[in-house]
């Protein structure tokens, strides 16, 4: 039932190593989490992963988009996607393995980040429920990124204008909330605040998983990538 799924996500997954933007990008992420954790915990004194969180998302919604900005942008380009419809597959195994190809990567991201909680362990007592509660929080946050950005480059035929557009997406949910502030709406207002994704964060990076919170996001990606399917159909039926 999931030949097809699977036969996408390797696929997915090898032209991700084969090119050194993956690369570049999980190593970049590395070094920069790496960096920022250290200089936090050697040169500010604070001995916790809340900071590294915070720093973690801002990080993924620049990164993201270098991820996902060729999923369908670069078919499009070069014509292949016309190819992939005539293939065997339903539209929605060739949506998710792409999809789930990324969402690898980004555990990879995350797993690498992991070794700031031995010095964690060796200079204080962190409490490690919230920690693995951050860690799901941002990866949520990722692949909530990275659906968005699925779905963006589906409409593209240029990989930068794919990236731009899904940086220009996540920017517009993180700062979302700020007509707000005006109160002129009370109740839209509210709906501006479930929006942000800065709002929303607070909680996440301390290991908080509120269930409102857990739909959005969920809501969010199960849109973004049931839009693209919709997106393949029409295609595929043009």
């Amino acid at each position: 039932m999931f030949n097809g799924l699977f036969a996408i996500f390797k696929k997915e997954v090898k032209e991700y190593f084969a090119a050194p933007i993956a690369l570049v990008v999980i190593a970049t992420f590395w070094a920069l989490c790496g960096y920022f954790f250290s200089f936090n915990l050697f040169f500010v004194n604070v001995a916790q992963m809340v900071t590294s969180f915070h720093n973690m998302t801002i990080l993924l919604i620049l990164m993201m988009p270098l991820l996902t900005m060729r999923i369908f942008a670069d078919e499009n380009k070069t014509g292949t996607i016309e190819l992939l419809l005539t293939l065997p597959l339903k539209d929605w195994e060739t949506v998710l393995g792409k999809y789930a190809a990324a969402v690898l990567i980004l555990a990879l991201m995350l797993a690498g980040t992991a070794s700031a909680v031995i010095p964690l362990a060796i200079f204080a007592k962190p409490d490690f429920g919230p920690i693995i509660g951050g860690y799901i929080g941002v990866f949520i946050f990722g692949a909530m990124f990275m659906a968005i950005g699925v779905a963006l480059s589906a409409i593209c035929t240029n990989q930068i204008v794919a990236a731009i557009l899904t940086w220009g997406a996540l920017v517009l949910l993180w700062f979302i909330d700020y007509p707000a502030s005006l109160d002129l709406f009370p109740k839209f207002s509210e709906i501006l605040l479930h929006m942000s994704l800065s709002a929303q964060h607070v909680d996440l990076i301390r290991g908080v998983l509120d269930g409102r919170s857990m739909v959005y996001f969920f809501s969010v990606i199960v849109f973004s990538l049931s839009a693209t399917i919709q997106l393949l159909k029409w295609r595929r039926m043009k």
